[in-house]
């Protein structure tokens, strides 16, 4: 089993962990010859304290992105497996920040593997000086052993009605910070005339769906007496999303009821570790709603070419019950 590479200068390796930390404490990584895909459910390999289901978060990205000169060997289809500690990732990621080269290598024995970061800086004569980063495995996992965990697909749910570009992550992270304060959930509502709206109400415990006529939202809250905070979003681009098997059920709302809302009840934390994927820098980031059900997150981190389609970091969060 071999595993050598050298690392793209912007690092995009480590940033992808970085989005990843708060998910969950450990981050699994799938090295293929094509790609490199991470994966991490809250409740896998740390406590869960989920009650309306494990947030989930994973990408695959070309190998091109990511690395260089990579050359990788086993013995199940060239794949490799690893479950980390994304705390030791930031570790080699803090001597990488102006490094001018940076060769990832798997060592170490099958008892004690290593991902190893030797990275070459250059002092103030000059002089080039390697440092050499010993990052911990926690296991080396077998094909079966991945795919039991489930962390490297998107989960089967029902069709998104909603696609909406999110505004700017910075701003949503001051807004659901000044959330926190006064609300563990809330309810993010999108509709396909380029509207957004984010509430958060200090009683907020589920969502009342009914109907009160078009282009309303029906949010009602249970002992929201103290606080209840909106914060509304216009002229936002809906994005036309398809698939394999055709236009998406989106389409057929489009036409039918454009201006209603599809809203999701889900915690601020959890919205919150979706808005640490700023530091990938991404290009836009697209929220699909699932009605009463769930919300996904596609953060694409640079533009989408025919031949570069999956270059994307994608969250799942599942409705309170």
């Amino acid at each position: 089993m071999r595993l050598r590479a050298r690392i793209q200068r912007d690092l995009l390796f480590f940033k992808i962990a970085q989005a990843v930390e708060k998910i969950g404490k450990s981050c699994y990584i799938k090295f293929a010859p094509e790609y490199v895909a991470f994966g991490a459910i809250h409740g896998v390999a740390d406590n869960n304290h989920a009650t309306g289901g494990s947030i989930q978060c994973w990408s695959r990205i070309p190998m091109e992105n990511l690395f260089h000169e990579y050359r990788i060997e086993s013995n199940s289809n060239n794949e490799i497996y690893l479950e980390m500690k994304v705390e030791d990732l930031h570790v080699a990621m803090r001597s990488c920040s102006n490094a001018s080269g940076v060769l990832m290598r798997m060592t170490g024995r099958c008892a004690e593997p290593y991902l190893t970061f030797t990275i070459t800086t250059e002092d103030h004569l000059g002089n080039m000086r390697p440092i050499t980063q010993n990052v911990p495995i926690i296991k080396i996992m077998t094909v079966d052993g991945a795919s039991s965990v489930s962390v490297f697909e998107e989960p089967m749910i029902p069709d998104p009605e909603v696609h909406i570009m999110l505004p700017q992550l910075e701003r949503l992270k001051h807004i659901t910070t000044s959330y926190k304060s006064i609300a563990e959930y809330v309810v993010i509502s999108a509709n396909l005339a380029g509207e957004m709206i984010l509430t958060a109400s200090d009683g907020a415990q589920q969502l009342n769906h009914d109907d009160m006529g078009e282009g309303s939202i029906s949010a009602r809250y249970r002992m929201a007496d103290k606080a209840h905070v909106e914060t509304r979003f216009t002229n936002l681009h809906n994005p036309v999303v398809k698939d394999d098997e055709g236009e998406h059920a989106h389409l057929v709302r489009l036409c039918t009821r454009p201006k209603d809302f599809a809203s999701v009840l889900v915690r601020v934390v959890d919205l919150q570790k979706v808005l640490q994927s700023q530091y990938v820098k991404p290009l836009n980031v697209i929220c699909s709603i699932v009605p009463n059900h769930s919300v996904l997150f596609y953060v694409y981190l640079k533009d989408q070419k025919d031949d570069n389609p999956n270059a994307a970091l994608s969250y799942f969060i599942p409705e309170i019950n």
